[in-house]
């Protein structure tokens, strides 16, 4: 994309003049057990050394492992190495659910998780599990940026922990091993895998589907070993994961926009001085920039990948969508309004409807 270039150095400036902005904020306390060394204090130049250890159970080449990257050459840049980001992919420090308990114990300071283990901490997230609510990256973007994403990741304070920024995952589409999906039909009995997630079981059960939960460590397995014959996930995971060699098929469906959350541990975060929490905010918000940019370029290169892998590609229709929204979206809704309330989930999508509205003329 030839303004890729251009776009990159206007973020780089705006979250530069964000570093400098949010670098006038106090602390609002100080824990010397965290991050190895005292807060600072509001005036004058921050002291100390601090440690920020990232886990996430991607590959290095992710694009959220890319984002992080960025986010930890900029942390590090701007204050002088008094803070070094280390960033463990690759479920070098456990699964998703393993790290997020980590960082909410503060025994390590960050993790990238999907929104299903953030669910098991705060239920009100379950509103993105509801089905075929965007249509585009631009649309969900838009959504995530505005008050109704900042406040879900400021909301993770009543657990022990700060949501910073939402990192790329991307839509996730279907791949399946004996025929593609085209429509509803063809997901009848199809053993498909989902996260252990109750309102995507929900859905896919009133889409006709025999959903199996398996984690995303052993998924692989399952497929060679035809314990579920399809599953479900980013495009971006089914080259980085290989799923291609145990499955034939990957079908368009753009189901859900899925991303992850960056969380830290609050009482790490609150230990930092002013300036530098002010640098780390910024730094997750090019990284997460950044995250989208490269899964948003790569999305293409890697469905031509998997066609010369010999996976068979296909976009289910505008109707064919529409028909599984019918039927997904009032089995989701009603799972979700069941954990968090129908108010709650009538908030979620006023808001949602009221952003897109005021983006439609853009």
């Amino acid at each position: 994309m030839k303004n890729k270039g251009i776009r990159v150095l206007l973020v780089t400036l705006l979250t530069a003049a964000m570093a400098v902005t949010a670098a006038g904020c106090g602390m609002k306390r100080t824990n010397s057990s965290s991050g190895g060394a005292s807060g600072g204090s509001e005036e004058g130049e921050p002291t100390g050394q601090y440690t920020i250890r990232i886990a996430l159970e991607n590959s290095e080449t992710y694009p959220a492992t890319r984002g992080l990257q960025v986010m930890k050459n900029y942390v590090e840049t701007l204050t002088d190495g008094n803070v070094t980001v280390n960033i463990y992919a690759g479920g070098q420090l456990g699964g998703e659910e393993d790290t997020l308990e980590q960082v909410a114990q503060g025994s390590i300071e960050m993790a990238v998780a999907s929104f299903a283990p953030v669910v098991s901490y705060d239920p009100e997230f379950e509103v993105m599990d509801i089905p075929f609510v965007y249509n585009t990256y631009q649309e969900a973007w838009m959504v995530l940026d505005s008050h109704v994403g900042t406040d879900m990741l400021e909301s993770l304070r009543d657990y022990g922990m700060i949501g910073l920024a939402f990192m790329e995952n991307g839509f996730r589409q279907i791949t399946t091993k004996n025929a593609p999906v085209e429509t509803m039909a063809d997901l009848k009995g199809v053993k498909l895998r989902t996260m252990q997630n109750n309102n995507h079981i929900a859905f896919f059960q009133a889409l006709g589907a025999n959903p199996t939960p398996v984690s995303f460590s052993e998924l692989y397995m399952a497929l060679n070993q035809n314990t579920v014959e399809a599953q479900e996930n980013p495009i971006a995971n089914v080259v980085d994961k290989r799923y291609y060699e145990v499955q034939n098929y990957l079908s368009l469906t753009n189901h859900i926009y899925d991303a992850m959350p960056l969380v830290c541990n609050l009482d790490f975060f609150e230990s930092l001085p002013g300036a530098y929490q002010g640098i780390v905010r910024a730094g997750a918000i090019l990284g997460m920039e950044y995250s989208r940019f490269c899964n948003a370029e790569r999305e293409d290169l890697i469905l031509e990948e998997l066609v010369g892998y010999g996976m068979k590609i296909n976009e289910v229709s505008d109707e064919a969508r529409q028909e599984m929204a019918d039927v997904a979206q009032p089995a989701a809704i009603e799972s979700v309004a069941a954990d968090i309330g129908q108010d709650k989930v009538d908030e979620y999508l006023a808001d949602v409807e009221a952003v897109l509205s005021e983006i439609s003329d853009y």
